[in-house]
């Protein structure tokens, strides 16, 4: 990794220097209000040893370089960040390993972040972009750095992106760390864009340069139809791994405009999956090495007023039928309520189970330039309901300070003790934010 970000920073500030460099930023300051007042206690946060309070804050601030011309281009961004540690059991997936009380978050496919802990909270200074670009011609561009491979057009769920660590369906605006690789792109014809890449692998809690995996894109582009082909070559593949998260994948998507309704389709075949299995006894996890298919299908239509929807349907290959989130509660009684890395790792919100329904309503209001935004997540075989609204208000004229609310909610519909609303610490939260743009 360091001598991709040592060629990529250099690169990066010789363009600076021949160029005049844009500066921006983001500054947000969160309150987090946990409903109930008591009672964090959860099969993954017995005794609420995780330190989940009524009253949390989160802290966050982006800072962002970056340059355009016609023939360069420049990406930096830097995120620092304060966030407690119920987010990481509340949110995407995360690997946790302690040692006499240090806590670590290790990298895992759907946190790119490598963080330190202390206390009830994890600090964070993230490197989300460092790249440069080189355009010897309109039609073709070459990034080397860390960059965002994000793809697809599912709102809640990517299966044809095999590249970047899955989003949060709850929050899919929430920002995603980069890949590291080299991307070539080019659009030999108006109707045809071609991207292969070569990225570094991620193992465990580091980044892996042993090996490079390589990926490719097609995109075509048809009046009132897009299609979109993908494929990754996950690198050597051995029955002696403990995961994988970056096995081989083939994927397709598509996306058509039916008289205004935008109709999508997204599906992927990987090698094996990236999510283990447990096992009952609380031994360690099991990998498996059969190959896995997720599919997603959505519509979604604009109004004439601003009005949006989209409802989507996720089938997700690599969550886990009834028998296996059983044989992780069960897991979960005999450790104790004090699972260690592997079995904190195994809890994904929103990929645990196998089935998703989605539904999603964005409101305008332009006179204020604001928004109000409800998503609701179900899943019919685990039967949990996930329940997100929220609002932004633009509080002043220019734009730069902007409001937003929150509200999440985990229910548990059914009484088998085997969702992720059941095993989450913090089933309700309330979140209050500022964002200040500069």
């Amino acid at each position: 990794m360091k001598k991709v970000l040592f060629v990529t920073l250099f690169l990066s500030a010789a363009l600076a220097a021949t160029a005049q460099v844009n500066f921006s930023g983001e500054l947000k300051p969160e309150v987090i209000f946990n409903i109930p007042g008591s009672g964090y206690d959860s099969a993954l946060n017995t005794g609420n040893y995780l330190g989940v309070q009524d009253l949390m804050f989160r802290n966050e601030i982006n800072l962002k370089l970056d340059q355009q011309s016609d023939s360069a281009a420049l990406d930096l961004w830097l995120q620092v960040g304060q966030y407690p540690i119920a987010e990481l059991l509340a949110g995407s997936a995360a690997i946790l390993t302690s040692d006499e009380g240090v806590v670590g978050l290790a990298k895992t496919a759907a946190v790119g972040d490598l963080a330190y802990m202390a206390g009830s909270y994890i600090y964070t200074a993230s490197l989300m972009r460092a790249s440069a670009s080189w355009m010897p011609a309109p039609e073709f561009r070459v990034t080397l750095g860390r960059q965002s491979f994000l793809t697809g057009y599912g709102y809640g769920w990517n299966p044809v992106d095999l590249a970047n660590p899955p989003k949060d369906p709850t929050d899919p605006s929430a920002y995603l760390q980069g890949v590291d690789g080299l991307t070539l792109q080019g659009t030999p014809f108006s109707w045809l864009s071609v991207k292969a890449y070569g990225i570094a692998p991620s193992e465990g809690s580091g980044w892996a340069y042993n090996e490079l995996l390589a990926g490719a894109e097609l995109t075509l582009q048809m009046p009132a139809l897009e299609v979109k082909l993908a494929g990754l070559y996950g690198g050597r593949e051995r029955n002696s791994d403990l995961y994988d998260l970056y096995p081989h994948g083939a994927a397709a998507a598509f996306y058509a405009d039916v008289h205004g309704v935008g109709l999508y389709g997204e599906g992927v075949v990987r090698s094996r999956s990236r999510r283990n299995s447990a096992d009952p006894a609380g031994g360690t996890s099991v990998l498996s090495d059969e190959p896995v298919f997720s599919a997603l299908g959505g519509a979604e239509y604009y109004f004439a007023s601003g009005l949006s929807g989209a409802v989507e349907y996720f089938y997700n290959g690599e969550g886990w039928d009834d028998d296996q989130r059983s044989d992780y509660a069960s897991a979960l009684e005999v450790l104790g309520g004090m699972p260690g890395a592997d079995y904190l790792g195994l809890y994904t919100p929103m990929y645990f189970a196998r089935h998703y329904i989605l539904l999603n309503l964005m409101i305008p209001w332009y006179e204020k330039d604001s928004s109000f935004n409800a998503n609701i997540i179900y899943s019919p075989d685990s039967k949990a309901l996930f329940v997100t609204p929220s609002a932004s208000f633009n509080l002043n004229y220019e734009g730069t300070l902007v409001s937003e609310f929150w509200y999440s909610g985990m229910f548990s519909l059914d009484d088998g003790e085997k969702d992720e609303a059941w095993l989450s610490p913090v089933s309700h939260s309330v979140m209050v934010n500022l964002r200040y743009y500069f």
